[in-house]
């Protein structure tokens, strides 16, 4: 009797029946995306109108998707590295997390042809030649400054050198960006 009851997990817990019905759903989706009768955003609108029309919450939601998954044999485990790679890593059952989510992987849907998610280093030299930032990704080099750059600065030259070294002393391909201008859009 001393057991305390938790009614958001009993909300949120998912049953066979909930995952037949958003299975039929989903389907229903992907033939009328098939069709051309929508789109991909209009698909994922549809997605949050059944969210709210069956009062899931985000983690349901999730869960219903992840046990969908399963069912086709899929492994969800992979998915937070993905979520990782892709900035949402933070992703909670917040709404407004989920809507984050939503509209960063609608952006990245509409533009997946030439949108590439890469990881950059970044390092800083501040001296008396030079007050730039430079960007690391694989054998790109990207020097950028407001002012201009100083190509002869020992402690530039330095670094690069040991930065090439990291990647078997192959060509860098480096890009100068000088009197850069930046901007709050």
């Amino acid at each position: 009797m001393d057991k305390i009851i938790d009614f958001n997990e009993l909300k949120n817990r998912v049953n066979d029946k909930d995952v037949d019905q958003f299975e039929s759903y989903i389907y229903s989706l992907y033939y009328k995306m098939a069709e051309g009768k929508i789109n991909m955003s209009e698909f994922s609108k549809e997605l949050g109108e059944y969210m709210e029309k069956n009062n899931l919450s985000p983690d349901k939601f999730l869960k219903m998707q992840t046990k969908l998954m399963e069912r086709y044999g899929i492994d969800a485990s992979g998915f937070e590295e993905q979520l990782k790679s892709l900035g949402l890593e933070n992703i909670s059952t917040n709404p407004a997390d989920y809507e984050k989510a939503r509209r960063t992987l609608s952006f990245q849907e509409k533009y997946k042809s030439r949108l590439k998610v890469k990881g950059a280093t970044e390092y800083s030299i501040n001296n008396d030649k030079n007050n730039l930032t430079i960007l690391l990704d694989a054998h790109n080099v990207i020097l950028k400054s407001e002012g201009s750059i100083d190509l002869t600065d020992n402690e530039l030259n330095e670094f690069l050198c040991s930065y090439k070294k990291t990647v078997d002393n192959d060509l860098l391909k480096i890009s100068i960006c000088e009197n850069v201008k930046e901007y709050d859009y």
